[in-house]
């Protein structure tokens, strides 16, 4: 089975196409800054081709067609026709009660819409991208894997709002966790390199990116996680504030002639990094503007690293102790600097980084703590496209025939 995973960030869009007989990656790309004057995009065909260059993709439409063409480009074919896709997963965000792994019907997608509103960076283009797939491949399986689905274990007490219980029932109004894929590969690849049984591990993972989330994983299964009801919460983020007290809406709506339009636009495109340095959201524009003594630059990252050493000090707590700590997602996994500074100050935990080690690995799998370090602290490339890739053709599978 040839399975098409669709990763369609806030920013950015990767896929990858996988023989699900063996798991091996057929083709795989992305693009970034999607949206900007030029995005770089980048295209592999293990063992034929590494394709890198800058193109115009003004929005996510324009990356899905690119995509297309790539894999069906005659200099450098992946696949000989379309029609050799057996199934397209999608690592889709946020349905409400349907975000589990489903066929994307009508009825999923139009939840999808309902819940627009509530993750407004993300499932508008993923809808839009889905649409794409359902013109192009119109027999293909569509498969959502939704981000909250990892997080079900999260006991109730971790899940509940402190709301009329009434509002949680009716309107489904608890935590729902985000970035699922991700934090489910490092719990099943932690074990595997640390050379530990998976069930004994207390783990905390660290997304780490323009979108980021904590999940603390207990014998691999979420008990809890930094994004709530939507992927708004939890620490700051590029352009998105995390954490907020909600009486600062209905101040702002009181006290300014904002609409409730104006500040949804402010909480989630201008707010986060880019909103307290004035600078942007990257983190290596953020660095550089902070080198150069720009103190609102410094600012925004001195936030963003407090925000996750308070969580992860909060899980340390919910898991009784603490046996690693991983990072992953752009930030996480080429971010030396931010790393260095998160794990800085822990020693209280046993936890001592290699800054030998540190530095010197960019986007690998590595161990970067001490040999004597009672915590192990790894860094892990997030592979959510395989853990998209497998639930896909489990339920395909599954499909009457």
């Amino acid at each position: 089975m040839r399975v098409l995973v669709a990763n369609v960030g806030s920013t950015s869009f990767k896929y990858q196409l996988l023989d699900m007989s063996t798991e091996a990656v057929l083709a795989r790309g992305g693009m970034e800054r999607i949206g900007a004057a030029l995005s770089p995009m980048k295209h592999a065909v293990p063992g034929v081709c590494e394709v890198e260059k800058e193109l115009p993709l003004p929005d996510h439409n324009a990356a899905v067609r690119a995509t297309l063409d790539e894999l069906t480009s005659p200099a450098h074919p992946a696949l000989e026709s379309l029609d050799q896709v057996d199934a397209v997963g999608f690592k889709t965000v946020h349905a409400g009660k349907l975000s589990g792994v489903t066929l994307l019907t009508d009825e999923v997608m139009a939840a999808m819409e309902e819940y627009s509103p509530v993750t407004p960076g993300h499932n508008p283009p993923y809808l839009n991208a889905i649409r794409i797939f359902q013109q192009v491949l119109p027999s293909t399986p569509l498969v959502g894997v939704f981000e909250p689905h990892f997080h079900v274990t999260m006991p109730e007490k971790a899940r509940v709002y402190g709301i009329p219980y009434e509002w949680t029932q009716q309107y489904g109004l608890f935590r729902y966790g985000f970035h699922g894929a991700s934090h489910r590969y490092l719990s099943l690849r932690v074990p595997e390199i640390l050379g530990v049984p998976g069930e004994r591990l207390k783990l905390i993972s660290c997304h780490l990116g323009g979108s980021s989330s904590i999940c603390a994983l207990d014998g691999g299964k979420s008990i809890d996680t930094s994004m709530g009801f939507s992927a708004q919460s939890g620490v700051q983020m590029g352009t998105r504030t995390g954490d907020l007290d909600p009486f600062i809406l209905p101040f702002l709506l009181d006290k300014t002639d904002m609409t409730l339009t104006d500040i949804t636009t402010g909480l989630v495109k201008q707010g986060g990094l880019a909103g307290i340095s004035g600078v942007g959201a990257d983190m290596r524009d953020l660095e550089a503007a902070a080198d150069a003594g720009n103190a609102r630059a410094q600012l925004a990252i001195d936030v963003y690293v407090y925000g996750i050493k308070k969580y992860i000090g909060a899980y340390v707590a919910a898991l009784n102790g603490l046996d690693a700590l991983v990072f992953a997602g752009g930030i996480g996994e080429k971010g030396a600097r931010i790393r260095a500074a998160v794990c800085a100050d822990m020693d209280y935990l046993g936890l001592e980084l290699n800054p030998v080690k540190n530095e010197q690995c960019f986007a690998q799998e590595a161990v970067i703590s001490r040999d004597s370090s009672r915590v192990k602290v790894l860094v892990v490339p997030a592979n959510e496209e395989l853990i998209v890739a497998r639930e896909t053709a489990r339920l395909v599978a599954e499909l009457p025939k």
